[in-house]
């Protein structure tokens, strides 16, 4: 539900026929009625985020922390790795779920703009914010311990 709630701060980008099947909706067959049956993807997507976010802020402040890397453009380039691979993650998994036609007809032909190909890569670029968001919160919480980099980026 945490992770659900700060992606859906985002379904604008993505839309809202996303936002139902990232939450588990089922269109309706002969089969099921439809509904929320299947599982929150969100809960997936917000781990490996804050996965991550955690693994690089660890590996920058506690396995790098050298003082050459002491500088802001040092973390920025760790900010732009977290916030690249969740990019490239949501969108790609979101992706082979339209192209394998795992999505159902009800969400990608919807009543809320549809899911298209540009909804998965709006869906990453949310996902790269989220991570960038755990990432700084990573930053600002557990960057005081370190030797050389705890001054970085503020």
């Amino acid at each position: 539900m945490f992770f659900e709630t700060i992606y859906r701060w985002f379904a604008a980008l993505f839309g809202g026929d996303m936002a139902d099947f990232l939450s588990g909706y089922e269109c309706p067959s002969e089969d099921t009625e439809g509904g929320y049956l299947d599982s929150n993807q969100f809960l997936m997507y917000g781990f490996i985020a804050l996965g991550i976010a955690l693994a690089v802020v660890f590996l920058y402040y506690y396995v790098i922390n050298h003082p050459r890397f002491n500088k802001r453009w040092s973390w920025l380039l760790m900010l732009m790795l977290v916030g690249l691979s969740n990019f490239f993650i949501g969108a790609g998994i979101t992706l082979g779920d339209l192209w394998a036609g795992n999505i159902g007809e009800c969400l990608v032909n919807g009543e809320n703009g549809g899911i298209y190909e540009s909804s998965c890569w709006m869906f990453g670029l949310a996902n790269l914010f989220v991570s960038a968001g755990f990432f700084i919160f990573f930053s600002v919480a557990l960057k005081w311990w370190s030797t050389n980099c705890k001054r970085v980026p503020f």
